[in-house]
C-alpha cells in the first residue's frame, strides 16, 4: 500500500474519497441488480480503488510534466535557431 498523508486534512479527504467510492460501487451494483458485499469487503475494495486512482493521477502528472519539459526544450531550440538566423 502507498504511504498516506497523516495530516487531519489528508485523513478527512481520504475518508471522503473512500465514502464516495463506496457509494458509487453500491449504486452501480444496485443498478445492475447485484447484491452489495459486506462492509469489510466494501471498505477494502474502496480503499484499493482510491489507491489505484491516486497512483494513476501521480503517473499522469509525471507524464504531463515531461511533455511540458519537452515542449520547453523544443521551443528554446527553435527560438535559438531563429536568433542565429537573424544574426546572419
Amino acid at each position: 500500500m502507498e504511504k498516506h498523508d497523516d495530516s487531519s486534512l489528508g485523513k478527512n479527504l481520504r475518508s471522503a474519497e473512500k465514502r464516495l467510492t463506496k457509494g458509487l460501487i453500491k449504486w452501480r451494483l444496485k443498478r445492475v441488480g447485484l447484491p452489495t458485499p459486506d462492509e469489510e469487503t466494501m471498505d477494502k475494495g474502496s480503499e484499493r480503488i482510491v489507491d489505484e486512482a491516486h497512483k494513476i493521477m501521480k503517473n499522469r502528472a509525471k507524464s504531463i510534466l515531461e511533455e511540458f519539459k519537452q515542449a520547453k526544450q523544443e521551443f528554446l531550440k527553435a527560438y535559438r535557431d531563429e536568433e542565429k538566423n537573424e544574426k546572419k
